[in-house]
C-alpha cells in the first residue's frame, strides 16, 4: 500500500515512515501541507495520514485541496487536538487518532480504513 504522511514534526514523520515500512507499506513523507499536496498531485496514494496543526496550511485546508483532486481520497487524521475530531470525520476523513497513541493503533487503523 502507498501511504503519504504529512506532519510538521520530523521525529513523527521518521517514526511513522520506518514503522509503516516494516509492515511492507511504501511511504512518502511531507514536512508541511503544501509539500504534501504537491506529492499527492504527482502520486497515487491509498491513504494519507495527516496532522491537523502544521505550519502554513492546516490539515483541514490541505484535506479540502486533496479531496478537490480526488474526492475518494482516504485521509486519516492524527492530532493532539481532540476538538477537531467531529469536524474531520464530518468532512469525510476515514478516521481520527488522538496523539499520543500506540504505534499498534496506527497499524490497526491503516488495516481498518484501507
Amino acid at each position: 500500500m502507498r501511504i503519504l504522511i504529512i506532519d510538521d514534526e520530523v521525529e513523527i514523520l521518521t517514526l511513522f515512515k520506518d514503522f509503516m515500512e516494516v509492515f511492507g507499506h511504501k511511504v512518502e513523507i511531507a514536512i508541511d501541507g503544501q509539500s504534501g499536496l504537491e506529492k499527492f498531485k504527482n502520486t497515487n496514494f491509498d491513504l494519507v495520514i495527516m496532522d491537523y496543526r502544521m505550519y502554513g496550511r492546516d490539515g483541514i485546508q490541505v484535506s479540502k485541496d486533496i479531496w478537490g483532486i480526488d474526492k475518494d481520497a482516504k485521509i486519516l487524521f492524527v492530532s493532539a487536538d481532540s476538538s477537531i475530531k467531529e469536524k474531520t470525520i464530518g468532512m469525510g476523513a476515514v478516521g481520527f487518532l488522538l496523539k499520543p497513541f500506540d504505534l499498534e493503533d496506527i497499524i490497526n487503523s491503516v488495516k481498518k480504513y484501507v
